[in-house]
């Protein structure tokens, strides 16, 4: 039996790029030789595309570029080629490939604008839509559609640059709706060094005018104090949700699960995953965040359309929980990817 050609696309431009390199690297490791042709593509920091022929150790250890065998390569949008063109001696040579599983985060890669690049080409991917990925990597859009669906997320509001000449008058309208310490961020992208916590309208100011260094529209929260949970969910016509994890530790992610909760309040919040997950159009993989306030209220935070898929990570630790276990949640991926890769072209 042939085997399926899989293009493992990791790196990128966003500060995510070495989360990336672990995903793409644990993934590697477990798909089966005997089943998988693997086409290995890097995109290093400055959005370079590099086929990479070389070993999963050289990627873990985020050296993969510095291999004198890398070569230029293009995922081709045209849809006769199915795959990559590679540049080698001056002449370009195309590799033809069935899927492509991205581990790609942040801007360009979890915002729909790789998965468009997959569409255009007629490949299969592996994970959400261009439309999923777009709505929520974007934080304000997403807290607009959970809004409009009476999903409840922490109080906010936003600041678009087309205001940045009326900012006194933005800071009014924001210590009119949300009482202090508010979150800052960048609505769009990772932009962690741009994020901060406001306890005046002078911090307030200065994280928003930070925030917008990295993003046209800045998210602003009324920061919640409260237990932080996380869920995975995962499918397409019939997702399911992971059993509900907490965070313990803050400062290193530690996780615990399942989250010493109640059963009525955990049901509750696996169920606002699922329908949220359908909600926002997602497909194939999420993890969403969720708080507790002391109050009871159960709120979503955000959702993200391609977690970190190394076996220590939250997701994979939430699905081995349910009896997934990492080889076989990867391959699972892989196998829903090709089911239901008609429905996108």
């Amino acid at each position: 039996m042939a085997k399926t050609r899989i293009l493992v696309l990791f790196g990128g431009t966003s500060p995510e790029h070495e989360e990336s390199l672990r995903s793409a690297a644990a993934i590697l490791r477990v798909l089966p030789a005997e089943q998988y042709e693997i086409v290995p593509v890097g995109i290093n920091k400055n959005g370079r595309w590099l086929y990479f022929p070389g070993s999963v150790e050289e990627i873990e250890q985020n050296n993969w570029q510095e291999n004198s065998d890398c070569s230029p390569a293009v995922l081709s949008p045209d849809r006769a080629h199915s795959g990559i063109l590679i540049l080698e001696d001056g002449v370009y040579t195309l590799k033809r490939v069935d899927l492509v599983f991205s581990t790609l985060r942040g801007r360009y890669g979890e915002d729909g604008t790789v998965q468009g690049l997959c569409e255009l080409a007629g490949l299969p991917y592996v994970g959400n839509g261009v439309l999923g990925s777009a709505v929520c990597r974007n934080k304000a859009f997403t807290h607009k559609v959970l809004s409009a669906a009476n999903i409840r997320t922490p109080r906010w509001t936003a600041v678009f640059q087309r205001n940045l000449n009326r900012l006194e008058h933005e800071y009014d309208k924001i210590e009119e709706r949300l009482e202090y310490p508010l979150y800052v961020k960048p609505s769009g992208c990772e932009g962690a060094a741009a994020s901060g916590i406001a306890k005046n309208r002078e911090e307030l100011a200065a994280h928003i005018k930070r925030a917008f260094t990295q993003d046209s529209t800045v998210l602003v929260e009324e920061l919640v104090l409260g237990r932080e949970f996380r869920v995975a969910v995962f499918g397409y016509d019939l997702p399911f949700s992971s059993y509900v994890g907490e965070i313990t530790d803050k400062s290193t992610g530690a996780l615990c699960i399942p989250a010493d909760l109640d059963e009525f309040t955990a049901d509750q919040i696996r169920k606002i995953a699922v329908r949220a997950f359908c909600v926002l159009d997602c497909k194939g993989l999420a993890m969403l965040d969720f708080y507790c306030t002391a109050e009871g209220e159960i709120l979503l935070g955000e959702v993200n359309t391609m977690p970190t898929l190394t076996p220590d990570a939250p997701y994979p630790l939430l699905m081995a929980d349910l009896g997934m276990r990492y080889p076989y949640l990867i391959e699972k991926l892989i196998e829903q990817a090709v089911e239901h890769a008609d429905r996108a072209f």
